[in-house]
C-alpha cells in the first residue's frame, strides 16, 4: 500500500483532533507494522520525532524488531535490534530518546515460568545518530541490577525527567525497581521502589509472590508520575496508588512529602490512594499514568467486578481524586481480563482503548472535555475478523498528526500468537 493511498484514506481520525467532526464511525485505513506483538506494561512501544515513526515489537519468531516508517514519505525500514529470546509476547523493546540517541531496552519475560538458573539481563542498545535516523546502532549494553530474589527482570520502562534518564522495571522480586543514568552508560545502584504485600494475602494463599504492576511517565518540573496496583487483579483484592518523584523526594498528588530516597523501599500504606480495593469499587490495575495541560495528575485503569472489567478514568482535581467509569472492557483474552486502555500524552483528555464490540475486540478513540465524566467515541476498527488490543499512542508525535498502533491477530496464549502489530495514520 502506497503513503499516498495511506495518508489520504485515513481521514477519519480526525475526529480524534481537537475540533474536528462528531461522532466519526468510518474506519481508517491501516498498515501492517511487522508479524509481532507486545504486552501491556514495557512502554514506551513506540516514539516519534518529527515525520518519523518508530516502533518496537517481539518478532513471532522471538527477535526484537524495529520498524522506522516516515509519514511524509511512506519510506520503512525493518531491522533486528537483538537476536531471538523465546517467543513471549512480554519481552517487546521499550522505547525512549535521550540526549538527542535513541535508545532501546530489551528484557526476557523472567520469573517462576522460565529457569531461574539462567541468567537475565536488561539489554540496550543506542542509536549511532541522532533520533535513531539512518538505523545504526552502537554495541549491546546491560544494565548493572541486583540478583535480589533471582526472579529477573521484566517490563523495563525508561524515562526521561530533567537531564536523567530513569529505567524502571519489575525487579528481580517482583516489585517496582529503578536506576538512573546521567550519560546513557554509567547507571545508579538498583532501588527498590515499594515493597509487595506479603504473599499470605493473596487469594487462596500459595508459595508465589505478589504481583505489582506499574505505570510510569514523565511529569512538570522534570518529575515522574507513578501509578501502581499492589496485586494483578486476577488473584488479589487490589488497589490503586500514585506517586510523584523529583529531587530525591517522593510525594502524594498533595504535594505531601511521602519519603526520600533514603526510605526506600516505601510501603503501599504509605503511598497515595487512588482506589481502595472494595467489593463495590472492585480489583484495581493501572494502564497508564500521565500529566494533564493543568499539570494536576490523570491515571487510566480497570476495576475487576468478578470477570466484569470497567475502563475508568480518575483526575486529581486539586483537593481528591476523582474517578468516572468510561466503558465496559468486554471479554478477556487468555489470562487478560482487559485488552488495554492509554492516553495520547500530548493531550490525556483523549485516550485509545480495546474493548468488546459484538463478540470481538475494537480499537476506539475517546476524548473527553469535563474530566472523564462524558466521552466522545470514534471507532478506529469494526466488524473484525480476528481481535484488536493493546494500542497506544506514540510518545512525541508533533501536533496536527496522529497514529495509533495495536495489536491485531489471534493468540492462545502470551507464548502462542499468530498476530501483527499494526498503524493507522492520519496526515492531520
Amino acid at each position: 500500500m502506497d503513503a499516498r493511498r495511506i495518508l489520504s484514506a485515513v481521514a477519519a481520525l480526525v475526529t480524534m483532533l481537537p475540533g474536528g467532526c462528531q461522532g466519526g464511525e468510518a474506519a481508517p485505513a491501516q498498515r501492517t507494522v511487522a508479524p509481532c506483538s507486545w504486552s501491556y506494561f514495557g512502554d514506551p512501544r513506540a516514539v516519534a520525532h518529527e515525520s518519523r515513526v518508530i516502533t518496537g515489537c517481539v518478532a513471532t519468531d522471538g527477535r526484537t524488531v524495529l520498524e522506522h516508517f516516515d509519514l511524509d514519505t511512506g519510506r520503512r525500514r525493518l531491522q533486528t535490534v537483538f537476536a531471538p529470546l523465546e517467543v513471549d509476547d512480554h519481552n517487546n523493546p521499550s522505547l525512549v530518546f535521550f540526549r538527542e540517541r535513541l535508545f532501546v531496552f530489551s528484557a526476557p519475560h523472567s520469573g517462576y515460568l522460565y529457569p531461574r538458573d539462567r541468567r537475565s539481563q536488561v539489554r540496550y542498545r543506542i542509536s549511532t545518530r541522532p533520533w535513531g535516523a539512518g538505523g545504526g546502532f552502537g554495541a549491546t549494553r546491560t544494565v548493572p541490577l541486583g540478583r535480589g530474589c533471582g526472579l529477573g527482570y521484566t517490563y523495563p520502562n525508561p524515562v526521561v525527567a530533567g537531564d536523567r534518564l530513569y529505567l524502571f522495571m519489575r525487579g528481580p522480586c517482583w516489585e517496582p525497581y529503578f536506576t538512573s543514568t546521567a550519560d546513557g552508560i554509567h547507571w545508579t545502584a538498583p532501588r527498590t521502589i515499594v515493597q509487595a504485600p506479603p504473599s499470605s494475602e493473596q487469594d487462596g494463599g500459595g508459595s508465589r509472590r505478589v504481583r505489582p504492576y506499574a505505570k510510569y511517565a514523565a511529569g512538570p518540573g522534570d518529575s515522574v508520575l507513578m501509578t501502581f496496583s499492589d496485586g494483578h487483579p486476577g488473584s488479589f483484592r487490589s488497589s490503586l496508588y500514585f506517586l510523584r518523584y523529583a529531587d530525591g523526594r517522593f510525594t502524594a498528588a498533595d504535594g505531601r512529602e511521602v519519603g526520600t530516597l533514603a526510605d526506600l523501599p516505601l510501603r503501599f500504606d504509605e503511598l497515595d490512594p487512588v482506589q481502595r480495593y472494595s467489593r463495590r469499587a472492585g480489583r484495581a490495575w493501572p494502564m497508564d499514568v500521565a500529566a494533564g495541560a493543568d499539570g494536576a495528575p490523570v491515571i487510566a485503569y480497570t476495576a475487576l467486578h468478578g470477570v466484569a472489567d470497567t475502563f475508568r478514568y480518575a483526575r486529581w482535581d486539586g483537593a481528591r481524586w476523582r474517578s468516572h467509569p468510561i466503558a465496559p472492557a468486554g471479554e478477556t483474552l487468555f489470562s487478560y481480563h482487559n485488552q488495554g486502555v492509554t492516553f495520547d500524552h500530548r493531550d490525556p483528555s483523549r485516550i485509545v482503548l480495546s474493548r468488546t464490540v459484538d463478540g470481538q475486540n475494537e480499537i476506539e478513540a475517546r476524548r473527553t472535555a469535563d474530566g472523564g465524566a462524558t466521552w466522545q467515541v470514534t471507532r478506529l476498527t469494526r466488524d473484525s475478523r480476528a481481535f484488536n488490543i493493546r494500542p497506544m499512542v506514540p510518545r512525541g508525535l508533533p501536533r496536527g498528526r496522529d497514529v495509533v498502533v495495536y495489536v491485531a491477530g489471534r493468540a492462545r496464549s502470551f507464548r502462542e500468537y499468530d498476530t501483527r502489530v499494526v498503524m493507522a495514520v492520519d496526515a492531520g
